[in-house]
């Protein structure tokens, strides 16, 4: 399965290291719940396993990768019903410029 997601807030997770007042990080959950939940309805289930591919796509300064997991754990955490490792056990993550702000999200099944 293939998500794309349009025009998600861009957020490094350096904000997070710099401090940011809680009431700060829930509007950001907010927000990417809202537009998350726009584009995509379903909630993948947790009885069985992924493996997970986030393509970041910037139109202009792309973020370093390491920096995409912000944005990548409030989108994991709208679209799968429990993120464990027992259910998530590998991820890939991928930024690059891009002539749209995105990110693809592949989600393969694995055999348990």
């Amino acid at each position: 399965m293939t998500i794309t997601l349009y025009d998600l807030p861009k957020i490094s997770l350096n904000k997070v290291y710099s401090g940011v007042h809680w009431t700060k990080r829930k509007k950001d959950k907010d927000a990417y719940y809202l537009l998350v939940k726009n584009q995509f309805k379903d909630v993948l289930s947790d009885d069985k396993v992924y493996s997970v591919s986030y393509t970041f796509e910037f139109k202009k300064s792309p973020l370093d990768t390491s920096n995409c997991v912000y944005m990548l754990k409030l989108i994991e955490d709208i679209i799968f019903k429990d993120d464990n490792y027992k259910i998530i056990p590998e991820l890939n993550i991928k930024s690059k410029k891009g002539k749209r702000d995105c990110v693809i999200i592949k989600i393969t099944e694995i055999n348990k």
